[in-house]
């Protein structure tokens, strides 16, 4: 289950990457190198040996990939004192078969259907997150891919919350970029992304549903049903 939580998550990026023209692929990395935007301007499903973890932090810092690099096999990553932690991601899946049936609607939450709906969706993304994500990415996967739907959280003309479901080549729906802003946290606005994302799963018919938690987020996921799995870890590549 870990590989397939992690696999939805590079798959993902991928997607995003062959649609913005911005993708990378050797046969012992991936990257998605985007430009004006910290998302989601990342290295991963790499190899973790010693040489190419020197060839990777030489073409970052000659700018010809990004700065940023998620292991997805922590344990193996040898410390580097050009590479700086960044943060940790719990790998979590909910088995669909276990999820109740019931119909969630919400008027607060709608699609990602027009350039003011991604502009609002970057703008809670990159508060909510603090890091840019730029609203023109945004708007390539809401009006150019089949397997994404986008939505944000609003409440009156103010947009709180943000989250996307991602349906693999397997099926299996993605939660990612769940997120609210400052001045809506303390509302339940996450939670109720992330069954209204579930829903959109169900509908979907995936088996399963996966994510990738932050420390803080994880306890509020295990009470929606998800299990843990692996870790994920994310490094900045910084000068020597």
């Amino acid at each position: 289950m870990n590989n397939t939580i992690v696999n939805n998550l590079f798959d993902f990026w991928k997607h995003i990457g062959f649609l913005t023209g911005r993708l990378i692929v050797t046969k012992e990395y991936t990257a998605v190198s985007m430009h004006g935007s910290d998302w989601p301007n990342r290295i991963f499903d790499i190899e973790t040996n010693p040489l190419l973890i020197e060839e990777v932090s030489h073409l970052s810092k000659a700018n010809q990939l990004p700065d940023m690099i998620t292991i997805s096999n922590p344990d193996d990553f040898i410390d580097r004192d050009d590479f700086e932690f960044r943060f940790a991601q719990r790998n979590m899946a909910l088995d669909m078969n276990l999820l109740a049936e019931d119909e969630i609607i919400n008027t607060n939450i709608t699609r990602v259907e027009t350039e003011t709906d991604a502009i609002n969706f970057a703008n809670t993304a990159s508060n909510a997150f603090g890091y840019k994500v730029d609203a023109d990415v945004v708007s390539i996967i809401a009006t150019q891919s089949d397997n994404s739907k986008l939505f944000i959280y609003k409440e009156g003309d103010e947009c709180l919350g943000c989250g996307i479901v991602y349906f693999d080549a397997n099926n299996n729906a993605g939660l990612h970029m769940i997120g609210t802003v400052d001045k809506g946290r303390g509302k339940g606005i996450g939670k109720s992304m992330t069954e209204w994302l579930l829903c959109v799963a169900r509908q979907n018919k995936s088996p399963y549903c996966v994510l990738n938690a932050s420390v803080m987020g994880e306890p509020i996921y295990t009470k929606l049903g998800f299990r843990s799995y692996g870790d994920l870890r994310n490094y900045q590549i910084i000068e020597d």
